[in-house]
């Protein structure tokens, strides 16, 4: 019998971002519950809203995006 095909994996990460070499970020437990409760109000993973607050530190954002 033939295994149906799989789903193709949805790759979560932005285009071209790197994401074969995670860094680690250590937040004190206030810190994480805050950015834990972003995520769930935006619907991103906690990765995403960290990436975002760098971007936005760095001044790397796209002025179109929030």
């Amino acid at each position: 019998m033939v295994k149906p095909a799989l789903p193709a994996r949805r790759k979560r990460a932005p285009n071209g971002a790197i994401s074969e070499r995670p860094i680690a970020l250590r937040l004190l437990p206030d810190e994480l519950e805050r950015v834990k409760e972003k995520a769930d109000r935006e619907q991103r993973s906690m990765a995403s809203v960290c990436r975002l607050a760098v971007l936005r530190d760095l001044g790397l954002m796209k002025k179109d995006k929030p």
